[in-house]
C-alpha cells in the first residue's frame, strides 16, 4: 500500500438518497478537486472547513455533472490528518459513481476498505482502539451499543490502558534501574511492595477483560432462539418483539418449517432472534428438516426463550422441549394467558428449574415488559427475577472504571497481559532473579500496547481495517 498517494471513494451508502459524498484524501487532494470542481467564487477565497457552492464538471468533455458543495479540510485538521476534500453532490448512485470516476482520472486512486480510518491511525489522529470503535459506532444496534462505541471513540479505553501502562512502566523502570545501576543508591523495594503492586494490576486487568461478557452483547447482539412445541405462539412472540407481522401465524400446528432470523432490541439489549419449527415427532420431510435446524439453533444459542401454551396441560411434547434445552440459559414463557389457564407457574418451574416462568399474551402484548425485565436480568447477572423498570438503562458491570470491553482482540490481549503479570508474581514469590520479573512486565506492556496500536504488525492492521467498507 502506498501511504502517501491520494485516495478517493464514495463515503455514503450505496443507493439513491438526498446527498452523496465523494471523499478525497492525500497530498494532491486539493489539485485533484480543482480539476473537477468549479466554485462560484475564486479559489483564493476558499478557506478550510467551509462549504462552497459550485459545479462538478468533467474536464475531458467540459460537461457539467452536478451542482454541488465542496468542503476543504486542510492538514493536519482533518479526519485523516491529510488534506481532505469532500464533494457533496445529489444522491443518485450513478451520479456519485460518475463523479468518482472523474476524480480518479485526475490523480487519485480508489481507496481500499478502511483506508481513510487507517490513515487517521497512521497519522496519529486516532489510536487503534479508537479506530476500531469507529466501525462499532456505525454498526451500533442499540442505544447502549452506541454509548459504548462513542466512549471508545472518545478515548476511554485508551485512557484506561494508558493508566495501566503507566503503572507497569513505573514498576518496570524501577526494577531495571535497580538491576542496571547497583551503585546509584536507588532504593530497593521490598518483595511485599512489588507483590502488592502486581496483585493490584492483575485484579485491574482481570476486571477489565471480564467485562467482555457484557460488552460483546452490546456489540454483536445475543444469539436467541424461540423454541416450543407447535402452535404455542412462537411466531406470535417474534411478531410481538419486532412489532411487525414478520412470521406467519395460523391456528394450524407446524406452520413454521424453517428458521426465521430477526434483529430486535429488548430493553436496550440487541438480540438476534431465531423463530424455529415446533419440536415434535413428524413424518413430514420438510418439517423434519425444520426440526433439525431447531435443534442446531438450540446448540448455538446463548439464550433460549422456551414457550409453553398456558391454556393446555403439559404433555409429552412439552417435556421433550424441556429435555432439549437442559443446560442452556433459559427464559421460560407461559403464553396465551388471555385464555383459561391450565398450567401453573409452579408446575413449569419444577420441570425446568430455571426460575419462575414469565406469563404473557403474545397476541395482545400482555406481560412483554416482564419478559424484557427477565431477559435484562439474565444478561446482566441480576438473577431470575430480573430488574424492575425495563425503561431504565442497565449500567455496565463494575470493573473499576465503568468501562466495557467489546472486542475479542482487546479481551485476548488483556488475558495475555494478566498471564504475564501472574507469571511475574509467581517468579517473585519463588525468589527468581528480578530481571526475569522485569521480562514478564515488559511482555505485559506489549500486550496492552497492542490494544491501542503502540505495538502492532501489518497483519493486525490489515485484518482490522479490512472490516471497514470502502469510503470510511
Amino acid at each position: 500500500m502506498y501511504e502517501h498517494d491520494t485516495i478517493a471513494a464514495i463515503a455514503t451508502p450505496a443507493g439513491s438518497g438526498g446527498v452523496a459524498i465523494v471523499r478525497i484524501s492525500g497530498e494532491r487532494a486539493e489539485p485533484v478537486v480543482r480539476a473537477v470542481f468549479q466554485p462560484d467564487q475564486p479559489w483564493e477565497r476558499l478557506h478550510s472547513h467551509h462549504l462552497y457552492l459550485g459545479r462538478v464538471t468533467d474536464p475531458r468533455t467540459d460537461q457539467t455533472l452536478d451542482q454541488a458543495l465542496l468542503a476543504l479540510m486542510r492538514a493536519p485538521h482533518s479526519y485523516t490528518g491529510e488534506d481532505v476534500a469532500e464533494i457533496q453532490c445529489h444522491g443518485g448512485s450513478f451520479l456519485a459513481r460518475r463523479i468518482l470516476e472523474t476524480v480518479l482520472t485526475h490523480g487519485a486512486r480508489l481507496a481500499l476498505p478502511g483506508e481513510f480510518t487507517r490513515r487517521a491511525f497512521l497519522n496519529g489522529r486516532l489510536d487503534l482502539s479508537q479506530a476500531e470503535a469507529v466501525l462499532d459506532l456505525i454498526q451500533a444496534k442499540s442505544a447502549g451499543g452506541l454509548r459504548l462505541a462513542w466512549e471508545q471513540v472518545s478515548g476511554r479505553l485508551s485512557e484506561q490502558c494508558g493508566r495501566l501502562c503507566e503503572r507497569l512502566l513505573g514498576l518496570t523502570a524501577h526494577l531495571e534501574a535497580f538491576l542496571d545501576f547497583p551503585d546509584e543508591d536507588i532504593p530497593a523495594r521490598t518483595q511485599a511492595e512489588i507483590g502488592r503492586d502486581l496483585s493490584e494490576l492483575i485484579e485491574a486487568v482481570g476486571r477489565l477483560h471480564a467485562s467482555f461478557a457484557q460488552g460483546k452483547v452490546y456489540r454483536d447482539g445475543l444469539r436467541t432462539v424461540i423454541v416450543g412445541k407447535p402452535n404455542v405462539g412462537k411466531s406470535s412472540l417474534l411478531n410481538a418483539l419486532t412489532g411487525t407481522d414478520r412470521a406467519i401465524v395460523t391456528p394450524v400446528p407446524g406452520t413454521t418449517r424453517d428458521t426465521l432470523e430477526e434483529a430486535v432490541t429488548v430493553g436496550d439489549i440487541p438480540l438476534v432472534v431465531w423463530d424455529t419449527a415446533g419440536l415434535r415427532a413428524s413424518r413430514d420431510e420438510v418439517e423434519q428438516r425444520g426440526i433439525e435446524r431447531t435443534r442446531a439453533g438450540i446448540e448455538q444459542a446463548e439464550l433460549v426463550l422456551a414457550v409453553f401454551d398456558a391454556s393446555r396441560p403439559l404433555d409429552a411434547e412439552d417435556k421433550a422441549v424441556c429435555e432439549y434445552i437442559d443446560g442452556k440459559q433459559v427464559v421460560p414463557i407461559l403464553n396465551k394467558i388471555d385464555l383459561p389457564v391450565a398450567i401453573t407457574a409452579d408446575e413449569l418451574e419444577a420441570r425446568l428449574r430455571v426460575g419462575p416462568p414469565v406469563a404473557i399474551s403474545a397476541q395482545n402484548g400482555t406481560g412483554l415488559e416482564g419478559l424484557t425485565d427477565r431477559i435484562t436480568g439474565l444478561v446482566f447477572g441480576l438473577g431470575p427475577a430480573g430488574q424492575k423498570g425495563s425503561a431504565r438503562p442497565v449500567e455496565p458491570a463494575e470493573n473499576g472504571c465503568g468501562l466495557l470491553v467489546t472486542r475479542l482482540r482487546h479481551r485476548d490481549a488483556l488475558i495475555k497481559a494478566e498471564q504475564c503479570l501472574t507469571s511475574a508474581c509467581a517468579s517473585l514469590r519463588s525468589g527468581l532473579p528480578l530481571d526475569l520479573v522485569a521480562v514478564d512486565l515488559r511482555a505485559a506492556l506489549d500486550q496492552i500496547g497492542e490494544i491501542t496500536g503502540q505495538v502492532s504488525s501489518e497483519d493486525i492492521l490489515d485484518r482490522i481495517f479490512g472490516e471497514f467498507c470502502i469510503g470510511k
